[in-house]
C-alpha cells in the first residue's frame, strides 16, 4: 500500500514539473521615467496656480444691420427760423454694426502687481485710447492681455484685482493680486460701424436769408453715417411770393420771409 502511494506521488510530481516547464515566464520590464519636460507639465499645480487654455479671439462677436432714419422737421410742422439756421436735416442709411474682439476702458488706469519677488513691485499704465485684446479662456468674463500678463474680467466688464502671470509650464498661470487705480475700472467691447454703399441719403436744407425779391436756401449733401462730411453744396433761389416752393423733393409754404428770419411750413 505504501509502495502504491509513493508511486502515485511520484507521478503527480512529474506532471507538475512538466506543466511548469511548458508555461513561459512573464517578465514585466521596468517603466521608464517620463522625460523632464513632460514630467514638469504633468506635475501637480502649485499654490495659487491655475490651468487655463487662453487663446486669442480672432472673429467678431456680433454682426448686425441697423437702419437709421431721421428728419428734423416733421411734415405738417410750422416753425420760424433765423437766417443761417437749418430748417430740415434728412438722414437715412443702413449700416453694419460689428463688435470687435477687443476691449477699451473709458479712462486711464494704473496697475501695481503685489508680488514678493519684485522690489519695487511691477507697475504698468493703461490708456483709454488704446484697445486691448480679448482672449478666450475658461473664465466667465474672459481675460485681456495687459503688458506681459493677463487681467481677469467680471461679467459686467469690471477689471478684477486678480491677475494671471504665465509660468514656465504651458497653460499654467499664477494668480497674483494687484492694486488698481481707479478701483472700479470697467472695460467695454469695441464697436465699429460701416455704412452700406448706396443706402445713404443725407442732406440739410438751410435758410440763408432774403436778397431783394429772392429767398435764398442752401442744400448741403453729406455722407459718412454718424460722422458725416459735406461732399457738395447747392444754392437755391426762390422768388418771393411763390405760394408753394419745392426744395429737393420737399414742398414748403412760406408764410413770412425777411432778411432775419423765415416762417415756414412743411407740406411734404
Amino acid at each position: 500500500m505504501l509502495q502504491k502511494s509513493a508511486i502515485l506521488i511520484c507521478c503527480l510530481s512529474l506532471c507538475l514539473l512538466a506543466a511548469c516547464k511548458q508555461q513561459p515566464k512573464v517578465i514585466v520590464p521596468p517603466v521608464p521615467p517620463l522625460p523632464v519636460e513632460i514630467a514638469k507639465e504633468k506635475a501637480p499645480l502649485g499654490k495659487r496656480e491655475v490651468r487655463l487654455d487662453i487663446n486669442l479671439t480672432r472673429q467678431p462677436d456680433k454682426h448686425k444691420l441697423r437702419n437709421v432714419r431721421s428728419q428734423s422737421m416733421p411734415t405738417g410742422a410750422r416753425i420760424s427760423y433765423p437766417a443761417g439756421a437749418d430748417i430740415l436735416r434728412f438722414l437715412e442709411y443702413d449700416e453694419e454694426v460689428i463688435t470687435l474682439p477687443k476691449m477699451q476702458t473709458n479712462r486711464d488706469f494704473k496697475i501695481i502687481l503685489l508680488t514678493r519677488d519684485q522690489n519695487p513691485p511691477k507697475t504698468i499704465k493703461g490708456y483709454s485710447n488704446v484697445t486691448y485684446e480679448l482672449m478666450n479662456s475658461g473664465l466667465p468674463g474672459g481675460v485681456i492681455l495687459l503688458d506681459s500678463f493677463f487681467g481677469t474680467l467680471e461679467k459686467d466688464g469690471t477689471l478684477s484685482s486678480t491677475m494671471l502671470i504665465p509660468t514656465d509650464r504651458s497653460d499654467v498661470f499664477k494668480r497674483v493680486q494687484a492694486e488698481i487705480s481707479p478701483r472700479k475700472l470697467k472695460f467695454k467691447k469695441v464697436i465699429r460701424t460701416n455704412v452700406l454703399p448706396d443706402s445713404e441719403h443725407h442732406y440739410v436744407i438751410r435758410f440763408l436769408g432774403k436778397k431783394g425779391m429772392t429767398i435764398l436756401f442752401e442744400i448741403r449733401y453729406l455722407e459718412g453715417g454718424s460722422r458725416p462730411k459735406v461732399i457738395h453744396r447747392q444754392t437755391v433761389e426762390i422768388p418771393l411770393g411763390t405760394p408753394v416752393i419745392e426744395i429737393n423733393g420737399h414742398r414748403f409754404k412760406v408764410h413770412t420771409a425777411t432778411t432775419e428770419f423765415i416762417d415756414i411750413e412743411r407740406l411734404s
